[in-house]
């Protein structure tokens, strides 16, 4: 699990090095999953970068599931559920927004989290202080380095300079600071499928059989609930047995 998160005035630079960082992530590590905050900027270049890139990706959001903020970014959520990822709150559905729960839930965010990578940040900013819940729950922080005369690059320059997160230039050098292993080009895993319940062995088999099937298919052809069936997908993607794929397809991994 990596958090990625930065700047809501992000720049092209920030947008280059998330697409690449993502699409990098998936090829080396592809069970990763990709947590933000569903936020204008980074967060929301994070989420669809993981759609893009097929990599299940999780929203913290700071109000209840009645609604979803900002209204722009309903339909990125909307994928981000149907590709086996979540939008996620400890908010009740009924409870009014306040300013103080975008700050709040950055806590849930690090805590999901192996390590928080910061892409870009003013000298204040709210993912710098999901880099500091980070520091204080023992993970991993890890900055983008950026010009010195770059206003959104100051708050990952000064965490770097102050040994506050290790310098990130790409998908390398975080496997080698969480001590991960890379896939290896061309190498098949094997799975051990029979340690499965029976739904979820029902579900395996259906995509084998039905490799085009998206989750509304499967609600029809299974009979399993729709959130009840997406809980499943998401654990089975967690637990390495299926990859979610572009157009909301799943394929096993075997």
């Amino acid at each position: 699990m990596v958090a990625v998160v930065g700047t809501r005035n992000a720049t092209g630079y920030a947008a280059a090095f998330v697409r690449d960082f993502v699409a990098d992530l998936k090829a080396l590590l592809p069970d990763t999953v990709i947590v933000s905050g569903l936020a204008f900027g980074v967060d929301v270049m994070a989420h669809r970068a993981a759609l893009e890139s097929g990599m299940p990706t999780v929203g913290v959001v700071a109000h209840g599931l009645n609604t979803l903020y900002p209204v722009e970014h309903r339909d990125t959520a909307r994928r981000m559920y149907q590709s086996g990822g979540a939008v996620v709150t400890e908010y009740r559905s009924d409870a009014r927004i306040h300013r103080s729960n975008f700050l709040s839930r950055n806590r849930i965010i690090a805590g999901l989290c192996d390590a928080t990578v910061v892409v870009e940040s003013d000298i204040r900013g709210g993912s710098l202080a999901t880099a500091r819940l980070a520091m204080a729950y023992n993970r991993e922080v890890l900055a983008v380095p950026g010009r010195v005369t770059d206003r959104y690059s100051q708050g990952c320059n000064n965490l770097i300079a102050n040994n506050g997160a290790a310098m990130l230039r790409g998908a390398d050098d975080l496997i080698e600071c969480m001590g991960w292993t890379a896939a290896k080009p061309g190498a098949q895993r094997e799975f051990d499928f029979t340690s499965l319940t029976g739904e979820m062995q029902r579900i395996v088999d259906h995509l084998r059989r039905n490799p085009a099937a998206t989750i509304n298919d499967m609600v029809a052809s299974l009979g399993v609930p729709y959130a009840q069936l997406s809980a499943r997908l998401m654990e089975l993607e967690l637990d390495g047995h299926i990859e979610a794929m572009p157009g909301g397809t799943f394929s096993v991994l075997s």
